[in-house]
């Protein structure tokens, strides 16, 4: 195993998003993000364990919704996990990944191996 013991394929994504907890609102930046969760700046009330809803728009219209849980919180980020999502957003998701990937098999090869867990 190289020393990225990550098992997802990260990319970096510098895009403004939002993150809703209950019925607050709040803006973040997003430093990377894979098919299983995302870094976010910007989120300092975002504590360990914080249920919350990443929303990614990429164009008018177009966006990425995910359910997740804040699973680390730095001084400068946080670290989201995903936990579920529409097939809508899973399919934008993975064609971000897998167009700014620098090893794009690799997204698809993640991928088969989550479905096979099932």
């Amino acid at each position: 195993m190289s020393k990225n013991k990550r098992r997802s394929t990260r990319v970096a994504a510098g895009f403004e998003a939002y993150v809703s907890i209950g019925d607050v609102v709040i803006p973040v930046g997003t430093k990377n993000i894979s098919l299983k969760g995302a870094l976010l700046t910007g989120c300092e009330d975002c504590a360990p364990g914080t249920h919350c809803e990443l929303h990614l728009p990429l164009s008018p219209g177009i966006r990425i919704v995910v359910d997740g849980e804040i699973v680390r919180h730095g001084k400068a980020e946080s670290a989201m996990a995903f936990k579920e999502m529409d097939e809508l957003s899973f399919t934008f998701l993975h064609r971000l990944v897998t167009l700014n990937a620098n090893e794009p098999d690799d997204v698809d090869e993640e991928l088969l191996q989550i479905f096979e867990k099932f």
